[in-house]
């Protein structure tokens, strides 16, 4: 039977394109005060980013009874004890390595080697020359002469102008300290407001996006942030092994660009790279190539998947051109920051129904039901808005009640085993999965007898996984 196509009128094609010109609009107006108010919304965005980093570990803190307001200080003087003494480091290596001018003297020396080197290449030296260098010139004079460097100063001398901005970063980091204790102080009167406003079943609603933001943020932050302090610590001993140097600058910038998804990482490994390509032969400058790579895709393609999963579900199309646009605007700075609020801006689009088209578009791929309870249930817990997105989806994708109840059953159970503990909400939903199975009393009395919440016993486990196969086969059936 055939499906009649709706008509395309003239209002309709008006309305379209006055949402496009609208868009264009907020998106130029946006862009402009992104560029014009950089000294008021950067340090703001920075400070709310630190924010949820320092959010996990306060909640922690507090759950062990220390006072909210007391727990965000703790963590942030921890904070600021480990970036002050990170780049206090950092700084003073590269200060000693610019001080040593029989270690400078040395890098122009191997430098000119390797640009000449570069210059008797057939193809490589052809454009070299077809662009203002000079047979016989030296690395700083071809530069200059080819308009790649000032006429009168070195490479050293640009390297160490990036260290003259270190008074900005001081300056822009007093100004995010008083930005994040504000923040930390509108956090903790925030519940309040929103109940004012928001009273009965919006207010409920309004916590159910803010609970679901956060859930988000904190788990990339929380695994960004393990995996590039892991990606760092392993760069930086191949790094010392190989006698690069600065090496504690190079792991903290690879550190640090981990935050910005897929090209982050792979950037970080140029400076390195550049340095063992003066320093070292070519067999073990292909070795430390093939040490780094290999660090970044265990990380980032192996722990960081097996760790989050899906967390961030956000196109990886979507994600390149947020994080080119980013640094268009702001930097190195903007494309770490752009990917979090992306996440939010999701998220929320995903709780306003005339939105929510928009955020499935954004998102990486369409989930199916099963992805969607593992995604869920991976916490031991199902919220409100995790209960009401799952039954949107189950409607949409016409699972029947009893299908579901089987599903989500197998799958807590799944993760009670992985886990080694049940929670109250696992338990919940293994009890309604048994309660529709095909032999229900058989499987009734021994759960009721045997499991309890908490740590899993070696029995609970046996029947545990016993319950698993016979819930995957009611299923199949």
């Amino acid at each position: 039977m055939e499906t009649a196509s709706t008509a395309w009128t003239g209002q309709q094609f008006r309305n379209r394109l006055t949402v496009l010109s609208h868009s264009a609009v907020i998106m130029t107006l946006v862009t402009v005060w992104l560029i014009q108010l950089v000294d008021v919304l950067q340090p703001l965005f920075i400070a709310l980013g630190i924010y949820f980093v320092l959010k996990p570990g306060a909640d922690f803190l507090s759950k062990k009874g220390f006072p909210i307001m007391l727990s965000y200080i703790t963590m942030l003087m921890l904070a600021i004890l480990i970036v002050l003494s990170a780049g206090f480091f950092a700084y003073q290596q590269a200060a000693t390595f610019l001080d040593d001018e029989e270690r400078m003297d040395e890098y122009t020396q191997l430098l000119d080697e390797r640009w000449a080197d570069l210059k008797e290449m057939p193809l490589i030296g052809k454009s070299i020359l077809d662009s203002g260098a000079t047979i016989d010139g030296s690395l700083d004079e071809d530069l200059g002469s080819m308009g790649l460097l000032d006429e009168g100063s070195g490479v050293t001398e640009a390297f160490s102008g990036l260290l003259s901005s270190v008074g900005v970063f001081f300056i822009t980091g007093v100004t995010v300290l008083f930005f994040l204790l504000f923040i930390i102080f509108e956090a903790s009167l925030l519940p309040g407001r929103i109940e004012r406003a928001y009273p009965g079943g919006a207010s409920e609603r309004v916590h159910m996006i803010r609970d679901q933001i956060e859930a988000s943020v904190n788990t990339y932050v929380v695994v960004k942030t393990g995996v590039g302090f892991g990606t760092g610590v392993c760069a930086g001993i191949v790094m010392l092994l190989f006698g690069i140097d600065l090496w504690f600058t190079w792991a903290l910038l690879t550190f640090l660009l981990n935050y910005v998804p897929y090209i982050g990482s792979l950037l970080a490994t140029i400076p390195p790279l550049l340095l063992g390509f003066i320093l070292l032969d070519p067999s073990m400058l292909l070795l430390l190539s093939i040490l780094l790579l290999s660090n970044q895709q265990l990380w980032g393609n192996i722990i960081e998947t097996r760790w989050a999963g899906r967390a961030l579900d956000i196109s990886p199309v979507l994600l390149l051109v947020v994080t080119a646009f980013s640094f268009w605007v702001w930097g190195i700075i903007g494309m770490i920051l752009s990917i979090p609020l992306v996440v939010i801006l999701k998220i929320v689009l995903e709780n306003i129904d005339a939105t929510r088209p928009l955020a499935i578009l954004l998102s990486e791929r369409a989930p199916t039901l099963e992805e969607a309870w593992r995604e869920a249930i991976k916490d031991g817990r199902i919220t409100a808005y995790e209960e009401r997105m799952l039954n949107e989806l189950q409607t949409a994708l016409g699972y029947s009640d009893l299908q579901v109840k089987l599903i989500s059953a197998r799958i807590a159970a799944e993760y009670a085993l992985r886990r080694g503990r049940l929670s109250v909400d696992q338990i919940e939903l293994i009890r309604v999965g048994i309660a529709n199975m095909s032999n229900p009393r058989k499987w009734s009395e021994q759960f009721e007898d045997i499991v309890t919440e908490g740590k899993l016993s070696v029995i609970e486990r046996l029947l545990i996984g016993k319950l698993v196969f016979a819930l995957d086969h009611d299923e199949e059936e």
